[in-house]
């Protein structure tokens, strides 16, 4: 009796930038995530603004989709960039980063977002990230300039 030869499965996870002109054809993949993420930041505007900022170019909206069982491919995680252009320079922001599996695509994120910051003659990046992602930011280089601590006020 042969013994079965085990079959490597290629798990492969792409950093997708979303093009405004493209949004309407993906949205029904990132909606749910996108949701999700305003919901968790306290929502800082609707999903409809959001959707219209990156749209108009305002924001830049990134998909990691992919396979981690080289059968199924699903959308792993989104991104949402913006450059803002500060009084003395501009600065690369990721406001909004949620996902699964990252270590399936973090790498390719941190690459692709510091060429943004490259193409967009960008002085800076920063991160609104939980703490969590402190470990692999250092290895990017990526270090803590400061916490941001919150409180909610009712009125």
């Amino acid at each position: 009796m042969q013994a079965k030869k085990k079959i490597k499965i290629k798990k492969q996870v792409v950093v997708l930038e979303i093009l405004p002109k493209d949004v309407d054809k993906y949205w029904s993949l990132v909606n749910f995530i996108l949701r999700e993420s305003l919901r968790f930041e306290g929502d800082p505007f609707s999903i409809e603004e959001l959707k219209k900022y990156i749209k108009d170019r305002a924001m830049q909206l990134f998909m990691m989709f992919g396979s981690d069982d080289g059968k199924q491919h699903k959308v792993f995680g989104v991104c949402v960039t913006r450059i803002l252009q500060l009084p003395n320079f501009p600065q690369c922001e990721v406001i909004l980063l949620r996902g699964e599996k990252r270590e399936l695509w973090q790498d390719e994120l941190a690459d692709t977002i510091e060429d943004l910051a490259h193409e967009t003659n960008c002085k800076r990046i920063a991160v609104h990230a939980r703490p969590g992602w402190q470990p692999f930011l250092k290895t990017k280089g990526w270090l803590p300039k400061r916490y941001l601590f919150v409180k909610e006020i009712n009125t």
